[in-house]
């Protein structure tokens, strides 16, 4: 019995002892295990920290590099005008501005700008053209062709008004043309009633537009009716502006 006893005690010995280095072990495993966890952690934050760093100085560099196309391009576009190089430069920067999220709005102001600036020449050379009377259609046609922009809407109507002046006074002149041709004798129904026509699209032009009246639209239509009544197959044919 007393050696049943002692093989006892032993064995709870040996489970005492495996219990407390197995626990040791545990903890120590779980230790290790953690310890080794957080310096992986670490070691990622730490890369992590150099991408980053890494990364913002390849910004600041390409934001240096950014910087220097907006002032190149803006001394080619205010000091040298040069605006085929500004555009060169802009293509290079806004390829740049996509790739690392830059603010585009200084280049698009100016590309605006010479847009307009081009705009605005032409519409001054359009102006210069519209002071002969008999080129109302053709400047009012390449008006139309100019986009509209609020900074142009000004001089675009002061042209496209002065086109329609224009054509309001040659169609008096053609009338009024026709009408000494039908003095000499020279194809009298048709001069008449050309005359009439050209007449009455002045007129219309006129009061639409709100243009101001010129005498030679009365004398026209005095003239008209003064050749009406002097001639008798006018008469016998057409029926006189006044009825009309």
């Amino acid at each position: 019995m007393k050696k049943l006893l002692k093989l006892i005690k032993k064995i709870l010995m040996v489970i005492v002892i495996l219990g407390i280095v197995g626990g040791g072990w545990f903890y120590y495993n779980k230790y290790r295990t953690e310890k080794l966890r957080k310096l992986a952690e670490e070691e990622k934050r730490k890369q992590e920290e150099l991408e980053k760093e890494k990364q913002r100085r390849l910004i600041e560099e390409k934001r240096k590099q950014y910087e220097e196309f907006l002032s190149e391009i803006e001394r080619y576009f205010k000091e040298i005008k040069n605006y085929k190089k500004v555009k060169e430069l802009a293509e290079e920067a806004f390829k740049l501005a996509k790739q690392y999220n830059f603010s585009t709005d200084r280049i698009e102001a100016i590309l605006h700008q010479i847009e307009l600036n081009n705009y605005i020449s032409k519409l001054k050379k359009l102006e210069k053209e519209n002071e002969d009377i008999y080129k109302y259609f053709y400047v009012r046609i390449e008006v139309q062709k100019i986009p509209s922009m609020k900074e142009l809407t000004d001089i675009k109507n002061s042209i496209l008004n002065k086109t329609y002046e224009n054509e309001y006074k040659v169609k008096l002149i053609l009338a009024n043309k026709c009408l000494d041709e039908l003095k000499k004798g020279i194809e009298p129904s048709f001069n008449y009633h050309l005359s009439r026509k050209l007449y009455a699209e002045a007129k219309e032009i006129r009061e639409k537009r709100k243009i101001k009246k010129e005498e030679l639209e009365d004398k026209i239509q005095n003239l008209q009716n003064e050749l009406y009544f002097a001639s008798k197959s006018l008469q016998q044919n057409t029926v006189p502006t006044t009825i009309y």
